[in-house]
């Protein structure tokens, strides 16, 4: 009886051993897809705080652009008025000169007083003019980096859709293989 029973466990002995074996690999095949699967999820987030930064990046940097846009116009208005002062001042002295027919020392001291102003006034404007121009460049730049983002952002969208599609396709030929096992 003991060896009929040995030799029944040794006749099943491989049957044991080969659906163990199978079950390992069936395990192991189950560990790769889990572990593909994670690494996807973790791609997929990867590119999702990739988007929102980059959304964020355009966002930010268009408010700095309507910041500086703001100054610009500023500093235009400002530019226009220290002009209008500047054109009045030198009217004004110029009056003054025409009327300096007699050696008065107050309408003189008038004169120095205006030129003085309009010297002052000259630098103001070409200060101005000088702001103007950077803010000009400044926006020309922030629009640059702006159009950059952009253009990143959309690579970004591709890249995930493409890698989305390329996902969906590999699931479905997984799908497909389990379904002729």
């Amino acid at each position: 009886m003991r060896t009929g029973l040995i030799l029944i466990l040794l006749m099943l002995l491989p049957f044991f051993a080969n659906a163990q074996s199978s079950m390992q690999r069936q395990m192991q095949a189950s560990n790769a897809m889990f572990r593909q699967q994670n690494q996807m999820f973790m791609q997929q987030q990867q590119q999702q705080r990739d988007m929102a930064r980059s959304l964020n990046n355009i966002q930010s940097r268009e408010d700095k652009l309507a910041n500086e846009e703001r100054k610009l116009q500023k500093l235009q208005k400002k530019s226009a008025e220290q002009e209008t002062k500047l054109k009045a001042k030198q009217e004004d002295l110029k009056n003054l000169e025409n009327n300096s027919g007699e050696n008065n020392s107050d309408l003189e001291k008038n004169i120095e007083k205006s030129k003085k102003y309009i010297i002052k006034s000259e630098e103001k404007v070409n200060k101005s003019k000088s702001d103007i121009e950077k803010s000009s460049t400044k926006i020309q730049d922030l629009q640059n980096q702006i159009q950059s983002e952009k253009i990143k952002k959309e690579e970004l969208t591709k890249k995930h859709e493409e890698e989305k599609r390329l996902k969906e396709e590999e699931a479905k030929k997984e799908k497909e293989k389990k379904e002729k096992k």
